[in-house]
């Protein structure tokens, strides 16, 4: 029955001599620090190696039938991580070759030999194996790490692209709560048959102009998922587009108990994408509006400075948290809100910038928040 399975109390050294007097100095110079083997010839030696759990082999090199390289060789397949010595009479430069390039020699060794310096060359033999020993366990115990991380890595990124997947679901809903919402109340206000064509017309121009709000709400979605801001430029005055976005706001913000406050005059002509700017402007409306759940003022200033247009955004809300002012237009990231998460502002940074804009956001030094967008008048497809 083979003993490999139990780990060493000692090293064992398996010798190998054609000489039984060799054999008998090597006992003799080992016997006390480590278990021995012996063999008388190659085949011998490789019948004990299959048998025992094996160390070092130490072995001479010329032996009839069987030389103690082709022993070696032979013993690879058995143990491969054994520690080789030859020791021989010969100093034949081929053999030392052979030996170290076929065998795996840690050392090859002239006779005669002294055994005070073969014990200090097996000692060192065996530092040399207990460090590779080590070696493999701490390779094997890093590769096992390594397995651990990579399935801990598939499994974190598994969880963060669910929860991606759930935050933009949540901002999703949230920035579709306010078209829809429009949509029904239009729908059913149009069911009335005593409503007169007038309020009739009107009601249907909320319900037409929510749904291209809707659709272009979705598309901005996919874009961003896809990093991309594709704009339609065209000329338009900016004073009537922010006219336009002032009704879109004033209705809800009625309902939310928000005053808004407007400070331009008469800006000009500005070439960009309105339907983007438009988005823009409201993700950051809206943003202030549910900062201000008890009801507040939101102020937006526009002119004219050089060749910009500064648009600014004052509210009397509490003002944005300092530790996420720094990714204030990171995706995801909320300042306060129970029912979103921030790729409004996200979405806005993207829009301003694909305009060759900047946007900045801020406290007042009174308190509330602000946020001031830049906007070059000169901006063109």
């Amino acid at each position: 029955m083979s003993d490999k399975s139990p780990p060493p109390t000692r090293y064992r050294i398996l010798a190998v001599d054609d000489e039984r007097a060799n054999l008998n100095l090597l006992r003799r110079t080992f016997h006390r620090d480590y278990d021995l083997g012996l063999a008388e010839n190659g085949p011998s030696g490789l019948e004990y190696l299959k048998q025992h759990r094996v160390d070092m082999i130490i072995t001479d090199q010329r032996m009839p039938g069987m030389t103690g390289l082709q022993m070696l060789v032979e013993s690879l397949n058995i143990n491969p991580q054994v520690v080789r010595l030859i020791l021989t009479a010969y100093a034949d430069v081929k053999d030392i070759i052979d030996s170290i390039n076929q065998g795996q020699i840690y050392r090859y060794i002239l006779k005669p030999w002294s055994p005070d310096e073969l014990r200090v060359t097996v000692a060192k033999a065996f530092e040399h194996y207990r460090l590779e020993q080590e070696n493999v366990q701490l390779i094997a115990q890093l590769r096992a790490s390594l397995d651990e991380l990579q399935l801990a890595q598939q499994e974190l990124v598994l969880r963060e692209r669910l929860s991606t997947i759930g935050r933009l679901a949540s901002t999703i809903i949230h920035d579709l709560k306010l078209p829809m919402t429009n949509i029904r109340a239009g729908a059913a206000l149009l069911a009335s048959e005593r409503l007169a064509p007038q309020r009739r017309k009107e009601f249907s121009d909320i319900i037409l102009r929510e749904v291209d709000r809707l659709t272009l709400m979705t598309r901005e979605i996919l874009e961003f998922s896809r990093g991309e801001t594709n704009l339609v430029f065209e000329k338009f005055l900016f004073e009537d587009f922010l006219e336009d976005i002032a009704k879109d706001l004033q209705r809800d913000f009625d309902q939310a108990k928000v005053s808004l406050v407007k400070d331009w005059s008469k800006v000009g002509e500005f070439s960009g994408d309105k339907n983007r700017l438009r988005r823009a402007i409201l993700n950051l409306a809206m943003n202030a509006r549910d900062a201000m759940p008890e009801g507040g003022t939101l102020k937006i200033v526009c002119g004219k400075e050089n060749a910009n247009l500064i648009i600014r955004l004052d509210d009397s809300g509490p003002g944005f948290p300092q530790e996420i002012l720094v990714k204030m237009f990171e995706p995801f990231v909320t300042a306060g809100k129970h029912n979103g998460t921030g790729l409004g502002m996200s979405i806005a940074k993207k829009i301003i910038e694909a305009h060759q804009g900047a946007i900045r956001a801020g406290n007042k030094p009174d308190g509330g928040a602000r946020v001031d967008i830049t906007l070059p008048v000169g901006t063109n497809a």
